[in-house]
């Protein structure tokens, strides 16, 4: 076996801190692990789980399991790891549901000011738009490692009203996590995207789409380079491609392409979990294609892809395709470069090479389009002096 990590042997993972952590059924423990697949810890939980875990999240202070043991019902459940030992915390059950992946809305941000004990007025500083009365937040940790959890009265701003006083004292720049809803992808024959209540289970809203039908991977990150600015996005993998929705407006950021075609480039490689961070996306799959070659593992393993953006396709085209073999006439040739989001990449170098031992490359390398995205590098072969099929070959480089 080749390429082999984590080698979880449940199909789900999520990650955190340089961890990942996958819920084992057969133990009822909570497994992390390091990166090459080295065990760090096993956290025993606190309740048996009586069918395996589907789909795994982590909103930064609570993990959160989804089962589908079939008959058209699924059970997510909130655990919490407290003095070595992972506690169930809250349980929801949903009928009429056939779901692989789900995933949870959840925001990180910092305290604006100092909170001292006691107090009922605090200041975030930022998500004062999401925030709403009656949204959670857990504080912390302070500097005695304390946390807690408060509730909005009401907010103005980025100024909030709990309902009642802070137990412990905060200083400007500690914590504030909290989560607002889970979206459940339901492969109900037409597809279906449900915005439920992550406390009291209540459905919110149903999105009906075929776009929503047998979607096995799923999270929820704050990312950047997607768009021009930071998002907090719903992503979710949909045949070879990851996309990004903007759960506010149910419209898409963007679309990336992805890898996880086998060599034939037609048998698409299942996704079973998806974990960001940063810029780095780690896919839970069982089998991979790396330098033209596939591979499957007895186990699962992450696959790396990235939110940044990088070359990934290159296309050249001539005109005129044929030339005088004068030593004067030339060919425009036009190279498009984009990313794996399709867009034209910006300012960079294509070198060229040919197999006319007269004719040449007049400007050599071309950079793609600075201004417009276009992602085109132009340049021109001047014919040479023998009557023969020339190849041009077109070479892009990231550098950066």
């Amino acid at each position: 076996m080749a390429y082999e990590n984590l080698n979880f042997k449940k199909a789900h993972m999520t990650f955190d801190e340089g961890y990942f952590y996958m819920f084992d059924d057969g133990w009822d423990t909570l497994l992390q692990r390091l990166a090459d697949g080295g065990t760090a810890f096993s956290y025993p939980l606190s309740d048996t789980i009586d069918s395996a875990v589907t789909s795994l999240e982590y909103d930064g202070i609570n993990f959160w399991t989804l089962q589908d043991p079939g008959a058209g019902t699924i059970t997510i459940r909130r655990w919490q790891v407290e003095n070595s030992i992972c506690w169930l915390k809250n349980t929801l059950n949903f009928s009429t549901f056939d779901s692989d992946t789900f995933t949870v809305e959840h925001y990180h941000t910092s305290l604006a000011a100092t909170a001292s004990g006691g107090t009922t007025d605090i200041q975030s500083a930022s998500y004062g738009t999401v925030i709403t009365s009656g949204t959670v937040l857990t504080l912390g940790p302070n500097s005695s490692s304390q946390y807690e959890d408060v509730t909005v009265s009401s907010i103005s701003g980025t100024n909030m009203v709990l309902v009642s006083g802070t137990q412990n004292a905060y200083d400007s720049g500690d914590e504030i996590n909290f989560y607002n809803n889970l979206w459940i992808f339901n492969n109900d024959g037409s597809g279906s995207l449900h915005k439920i209540n992550a406390r009291t289970g209540a459905n919110i809203t149903t999105y009906s789409d075929s776009e929503y039908d047998n979607i096995t991977a799923c999270t929820f990150a704050r990312v950047s380079n997607v768009t021009s600015s930071t998002v907090d996005a719903l992503i979710y993998s949909k045949a070879t491609n990851l996309k990004y929705l903007n759960v506010n407006t149910m419209s898409l950021y963007d679309t990336m392409t992805m890898d996880n075609l086998k060599v034939n480039n037609t048998t698409i490689i299942v996704i079973y979990d998806i974990a960001i961070a940063g810029n780095t996306i780690y896919r839970l799959q069982k089998e991979a294609k790396y330098y033209g070659g596939d591979y499957s593992w007895t186990y699962y393993n992450y696959v790396l892809s990235t939110v940044r953006r990088f070359i990934d396709t290159v296309s050249i085209s001539a005109y005129p395709t044929i030339l005088p073999n004068n030593a004067v006439n030339v060919s425009e040739i036009t190279t498009i470069v984009n990313d794996q989001y399709g867009d034209g990449v910006v300012n960079k170098p294509v070198s060229f090479t040919d197999t006319d031992s007269v004719g040449f490359i007049t400007i050599n390398p071309a950079y793609t389009d600075l201004f417009f995205g276009t992602g085109e590098a132009i340049s021109y072969y001047k014919a040479g002096i023998v009557v023969a099929t020339v190849t041009i070959t077109a070479t892009a480089t990231q550098y950066d």
